[in-house]
């Protein structure tokens, strides 16, 4: 049997594109709950605007989603390579 292996291009988009989506979520979800005005460190005011806090909202929500997604792949992809026959030749 040949071994089967994923292109690197369409793991990379079935980690993406899925967390981006649950990033588009998350940040919504979040920032419905909380104003950015209202999470400065300490209460001390930074100089990050309103848009500068949605978007490190939004792309820390895309890196913890891609890295579950990350782990996700990994264990599937580790789980069909082991369970995979070594040999169909008799």
């Amino acid at each position: 049997m040949a071994d089967v292996q994923v292109p690197k291009q369409q793991k990379c988009i079935a980690i993406l594109w899925p967390s981006f989506l649950v990033a588009i979520v998350a940040t919504g979800l979040f920032f419905s709950a909380f104003d950015p005005d209202d999470l400065y460190p300490f209460g001390e005011q930074t100089e990050i605007s309103r848009l500068g806090v949605y978007s490190i909202g939004f792309l820390s929500f895309w890196l913890v989603s891609a890295v579950s997604g990350i782990g996700t792949l990994y264990f599937a992809m580790t789980n069909c390579m082991r369970n995979l026959p070594e040999s169909r030749d008799q």
